[in-house]
């Protein structure tokens, strides 16, 4: 398998858009008493109306009610209500467990109810978990005898998120009071909000708007900086200073080359190219241009290259050195020029240089930057990002960090990625400094924490699983100018550990809503038994949380959220159907304003801040990256050797998230021959990114599915790990019997980080799960043991026993090799 060719850091150039960051936000209390909601007077009538005309008892129609609560605050469609006698002890209870589904009508699920709790024999005593057991409770409610409803209904806080009693309790008597109105009304059609709620959960929630009188694009305020300090510098890279005069002056030449190939306001122009200066020069003059902008990778598989291409249907293609075209080439109507060819500055620039009017002024409406995300179907999206969600961006950016002249900020995305934009335009736009990241200071937390130390960088954004590396650097009080640290593209379990001498900020934002759209600071006094929130929305974005019907959901339930206001993508190119499914007018402000359904599962604390839940689809992070992992299904069915195919995430522990591993099912085309793992990966590296290659992979009869005909991706996931091996079926693992003293330190290293059983001497790295963010450990604890190397030599010698020959040949453990 050839390993992620980005170098030995693949991690920070996850995109920005953190589909992913904390768990709930708010933990369970399974110590807490009980709390009881009185449902004395109006909802007692309303239970007996229901009793009386549905035929059934009043117990069932509270505990249909109370479900359908339950399953409106947390999305959950398997209830459990235990039914307990005025003076029943706390240890026993009558458990009655069925299924809430939002379009059940809620008459039907009264008599459900009645035929679930008279087959389950729940009219006998039943003994509940043992006290103290840790198992959480059901919601019980209190019933009289006879099956009349007492006055009580005793909610267990580990069944329901932390919100006030009498909130519920408020809900819980709407609920019945509409149910009663109609109870042949679908259950997520029942409302539970007055006017005044809906006023809080809407606008109360959404004061965000400033008003901004500068409307200029970056790149005119890049040319404005570069008017107020010329000789500043704007970009460094190693030795490589590149100041602000020099950096619009090669801009302006690009601008004014791209116009003669007959680049035009609103144009798209590829750029093929590695992170670096240029790259920097040529997406502002693509900018300068009147275009905009699609940054590409050159490690991208050549199909999938060919597929974006196609798509963004550029006027220009612009590569640097040794970039690989497409086999199928580019489209006819796209010119290829190199990098040399736009910086260059002609000798005789009245025959050399296209002939070129002025560059158009692009409006905020305007096209800045095309990012491709994974699709379900296998076909990459394009996100068209404007002008002006990137503006406001660069604007809060400034007001919220104080980003001034002088300020210094890291480069470590790769163009592909929105995290690149995220880095380059709120530090030129404002006047800083951008540093491009070497690679080679990836190798390990401390190196990596040396380098913006002696960078002097001061505002800095990397992705979760970086800057959790960099949380026990011991930061040097007396040199470190770090003020402001972002993390996201990842979710974080935990806060981070006190003392660090930087402020530290949770930060969230799909692609399609221009890199961020919530931002909250994590306080050191923050209870720590809980997982940091993802914040609130940034200035001129509004934050939805929304049930099935895209109305509000009551304050502390889960529901989607759904992002307005600065910031929302165009749509998707060439895409009108999947744009109109995941952007939508908004309801809330109305025309023109839109909203982008992110799929995110998310709930607002009782503070404001946001929770992320989890997702409502089969898209995951993996180390920042957003998948759909129907899109690696369908790469897998296109292989002949297989029939069927299915992919899930087994999450990493608690306290390492980066463990997360895609592992692959396949289901084979002939049983008796079942395709090897490494032919698996050889196949889906020619048309899928590294990160979106499986970590492992395993062999099933059938694809298991659920009732509803879905992939089963839970049970799938609770599977024992596949053997990661790539071995000739029969070929068995050489032991350590034999191997040098290298190898068999090697082979510790490998199973210690991969947490895996089994390593063999012929075994590649990245074939048992191994990743950049890996290797970089595996080099760390290395180092520790006395054998000294660094990760790229991971990269460069991925089988086991390659790498011990070329450190043996630099003199093994116990001497420095690097």
């Amino acid at each position: 398998m050839t390993p992620p060719p980005a170098g030995p850091m693949a991690d920070p150039d996850a995109p920005a858009d953190t589909d992913t960051p904390a768990d709930t936000g708010a933990a369970a209390d399974v110590d807490a008493p009980a709390r009881a909601l009185d449902l004395d007077g109006e909802p007692q009538r309303h239970i007996a109306a229901l009793a009386a005309r549905l035929g059934g008892s009043g117990t069932d129609v509270l505990v249909a009610a109370v479900g359908t609560l339950l399953m409106r605050y947390t999305r959950r469609t398997g209830v459990t209500v235990a039914l307990r006698e005025p003076d029943t002890a706390t240890t026993s209870a009558h458990p009655v467990t069925f299924p809430v589904d939002p379009q059940d009508r809620f008459g039907a699920l009264v008599k459900t109810i009645e035929s679930t709790r008279r087959s389950t024999g729940a009219d006998g005593p039943v003994p509940a978990g043992p006290p103290g057991s840790g198992a959480p409770e059901p919601v019980a409610v209190v019933a009289g005898p006879g099956g009349s409803v007492g006055a009580r209904v005793v909610l267990v806080p580990a069944q329901w998120p932390r919100v006030p009693a009498g909130q519920l309790a408020r809900h819980l008597a709407t609920l019945l009071r509409e149910a009663a109105v109609d109870p042949d009304r679908q259950v997520v059609d029942l409302p539970l909000l007055d006017a005044d709620e809906l006023l809080a959960v809407i606008e109360d929630a959404n004061r965000t708007v400033v008003s901004r009188p500068d409307r200029s694009t970056v790149a005119e305020r890049v040319r404005r900086w570069a008017d107020r300090q010329p000789d500043e510098p704007a970009v460094v890279a190693g030795d490589r200073r590149l100041s602000y005069a020099e950096l619009l002056a090669a801009a302006t030449r690009v601008a004014t080359t791209l116009r003669g190939y007959g680049v035009e306001r609103g144009d798209l122009v590829g750029l093929l190219l590695d992170r670096s200066p240029e790259l920097v020069t040529c997406a502002l003059g693509v900018l300068l241009a009147g275009g905009g902008y699609v940054g590409l990778d050159r490690d991208e598989p050549t199909a999938r290259l060919a597929t974006m291409l196609a798509d963004a249907d550029c006027r220009v293609l612009v590569t640097g050195p040794g970039a690989a075209l497409p086999d199928d080439g580019v489209p006819p109507a796209t010119r290829v020029v190199t990098v040399e060819t736009l910086l260059t500055p002609p000798a005789d620039p009245g025959t050399s240089t296209p002939e070129a009017g002025t560059p158009p002024v692009a409006s905020t409406g305007d096209v800045c930057y095309v990012t491709f995300t994974s699709g379900s179907t296998g076909r990459p999206k394009a996100v068209l990002v404007p002008h002006d969600g990137v503006a406001n961006l660069v604007d809060w950016y400034r007001e919220t960090f104080e980003v001034r002249p002088g300020d210094r900020m890291p480069q470590l995305a790769r163009p592909s990625f929105d995290g690149w934009g995220l880095e380059v335009w709120p530090c030129l736009a404002n006047g800083g400094t951008l540093h491009l990241v070497d690679r080679r200071r990836l190798d390990s937390p401390t190196e990596f924490g040396d380098w913006l130390v002696e960078r002097g960088i001061t505002v800095c954004f990397l992705t979760t699983v970086l800057a959790r590396e960099l949380f026990t650097y011991p930061w040097p009080a007396d040199r470190t100018r770090l003020r402001h640290l972002l993390l996201g593209g990842e979710k974080l379990h935990r806060y981070p550990p006190a003392g660090l001498p930087f402020r530290l900020y949770n930060v969230y934002g799909p692609t399609e809503t221009t890199m961020l759209a919530t931002c909250g600071e994590m306080d050191p006094a923050d209870p720590h038994d809980v997982t940091p929130p993802i914040g609130r929305p940034l200035d001129n974005v509004r934050a939805y949380v929304l049930d099935e019907r895209e109305r509000p959901v009551p304050a502390g339930a889960v529901g989607e959220l759904y992002l307005g206001g600065t910031g929302v993508a165009r749509g998707y190119l060439g895409r009108p159907e999947l744009t109109g499914q995941r952007f939508r007018p908004d309801p809330f402000t109305g025309p023109p304003g839109r909203m982008y359904a992110t799929g995110d599962l998310v709930r607002r604390l009782p503070g404001g801040d946001l929770a992320f839940v989890g997702r409502a689809d089969d898209q995951v992070k993996v180390r920042g990256f957003r998948i759909e992992l129907g899109e690696i299904e369908v790469a897998l069915r296109a292989l002949p050797e297989v029939r069927d195919a299915a992919v899930v995430v087994r999450p990493g522990s608690p306290q390492d998230a980066t463990a997360d591993r895609l592992i692959g099912y396949v289901v084979p085309a002939d049983p008796t021959r079942p395709p090897r793992a490494d032919r698996l990966r050889e196949e889906l590296g020619r048309v899928l990114p590294p990160f979106m290659v499986p970590h492992l992979f395993g062999c099933l009869d059938a694809v298991p599915l659920t009732p509803h005909g879905k992939v089963a991706r839970e049970e799938l996931s609770r599977r024992p790990l596949p053997v990661p091996a790539a071995d000739p079926p029969g070929t068995a693992p050489a032991g350590p019997a034999g191997l040098s003293p290298v190898e068999q330190l090697l082979v510790e290293l490998w199973r210690e980080t991969l947490d895996i059983d089994t390593v063999d001497r012929e075994d590649s790295f990245f074939d048992l799960g191994g990743d950049s963010l890996q290797a970089m450990r595996v080099a760390a604890r290395a180092r520790e043991r006395g054998l000294h190397f660094g990760a790229e030599d991971l990269f460069e010698h991925e089988i086991l026993h390659e790498l011990a020959d070329a450190l043996q040949q630099r003199g093994g453990p116990d001497r420095r090799t690097r």
